[in-house]
């Protein structure tokens, strides 16, 4: 398992954000606060802010150093973070430090690729995925997507049908699918001219799963973790709560085989799963 960041931003007053450095600690992790000037001085560490702005944000982003908003931010100051490629936000109260994820899940199995030619939207999703476990590759030209499936392994294609002409793409992916086994993830406007058209290229074929871009961050939280079906006891607790998810088989219980969208009831995960709760819960903003 790796750390989930390696800055935190936060706002917090003194005696909040002295539970938050010694929960880090406690988890085994070297923080030392810092500021713009000085956060070079200290590598192999957590790197603290105690006057966090986006400029600090996207210089870390730009050292490759993941940063976690903690604390009560303005939804103006959210969206600036999360445009500019800040994909973590914990903002519950100081009395669930407990619930304040640190590091990843163990590394899984499964592979995911990712084409839909937006930078930050690829960056986030990689971001999540690798918290859950994944390995993840984003390509931005489909010539390098189609090698790096015939390549390497790809369980999962999360592909952005409106950035290609599915005319074009739809025959080439057909007879690659026909050579590996994966699934997709489709991302499409269902409000977009010529939807029947693309429909009718085949796409379906290729993504059996079709999302908007405005519901795809719903559907892919609400699937994690990916189970065939979610258990209803023992840690698991029903709601009355109708969501949109993708449901599973797998082949041997680890490789997904067949994938479907459904609706379902929500489950809170609770005993059984509370790492894997309070991960997605970094990602709810995206909401």
């Amino acid at each position: 398992m790796d750390s989930l960041f390696g800055a935190v931003l936060t706002q917090l007053p003194e005696l909040e954000k002295n539970l938050i450095i010694a929960w880090l600690q406690v988890q085994g992790f070297v923080v030392k606060e810092c500021t713009q000037k000085t956060w070079k001085d200290h590598p192999d560490s957590i790197r603290f802010f105690s006057k966090p702005t986006p400029e600090i944000a996207k210089e870390l982003l730009d050292w490759s150093i993941e940063p976690v908003l903690c604390g009560n931010f303005t939804k103006e100051d959210k969206e600036i973070y999360k445009e500019m490629g800040v994909s973590l936000l914990w903002e519950k109260s100081y009395t669930e430090i407990h619930t304040f994820p640190c590091k990843t899940l163990p590394l899984s199995k499964l592979t995911w690729v990712v084409y839909t030619k937006d930078p930050i939207f690829d960056k986030h999703l990689s971001v999540f995925l690798k918290a859950m476990g994944q390995t993840v590759f984003t390509e931005g030209n489909m010539e390098y997507l189609v090698k790096r499936i015939q390549t390497g392994p790809c369980h999962f294609l999360i592909l952005d049908w409106d950035i290609s002409d599915p005319r074009t793409v739809v025959s080439g992916l057909t007879k690659l699918k026909s050579e590996k086994q994966f699934l997709s993830l489709g991302i499409k406007d269902f409000m977009k001219e010529h939807l029947y058209r693309d429909l009718k290229t085949g796409i379906g074929t290729i993504s059996e799963v079709l999302v908007s871009k405005s519901d795809f961050w719903n559907v892919l939280l609400e699937s994690f973790p990916l189970t065939e079906e979610f258990k209803t006891g023992n840690g698991y607790k029903e709601t009355s709560k109708s969501v949109s998810k993708v449901s599973f088989t797998f082949q041997e219980k680890q490789i997904p085989v067949t994938m479907q969208l459904i609706e379902s009831i929500s489950q809170n995960i609770t005993e059984t799963g509370p790492q894997i709760k309070n991960i997605l819960g970094l990602f709810n903003w995206f909401i």
